[in-house]
């Protein structure tokens, strides 16, 4: 079962010609990054309020996503990317005045949280990027300077 889309998208066109829905807030980011040449295999401008609105319209329970999990979900923003492109984007970033911190020091206001789910034979071959929502726009013109 899909997920219905909660955030209002737009239809972008992947590099092998695949048609996929982004969330509008990332639209730009996802041009950025595709520009630079990452892949990206998902992406949500704001995982707390997209797991609140397809819990609410779900009339099977997600497995996930109860009110603590929105709670702390709120507000942030999601890349997903295979681990070699999520660690250049995360080295990319580091080299830039604007993210240096987020990137590089966990923990602190703003900074940014990167896992890689586990799996029944090992790690996910895509890493989670997660940060805060109001980052985005900045994101898009660090990315547009490269």
């Amino acid at each position: 079962m899909t997920d219905p889309l909660i955030h209002p998208h737009e239809t972008l066109t992947t590099r092998t010609g695949e048609p996929v829905a982004i969330d509008a807030d990332m639209v730009p980011v996802i041009r950025e990054l595709w520009r630079l040449g990452y892949t990206t295999t998902a992406c949500c401008q704001d995982v707390g309020e997209a797991t609140a609105g397809v819990r609410a319209e779900r009339d099977t329970p997600l497995g996930y996503g109860g009110e603590a999990f929105i709670a702390y979900h709120r507000g942030w923003a999601l890349l997903k990317m295979p681990i070699p492109d999520a660690m250049r984007f995360v080295a990319l970033l580091a080299k830039t005045p604007a993210f240096a911190d987020h990137v590089s020091h966990p923990w602190r206001p703003g900074s940014w949280r990167m896992n890689v789910p586990l799996e029944p034979d090992g790690l996910s071959e895509a890493a989670l990027l997660h940060f805060p929502r109001q980052q985005l726009p900045q994101l898009v013109d660090t990315l547009r300077q490269q």
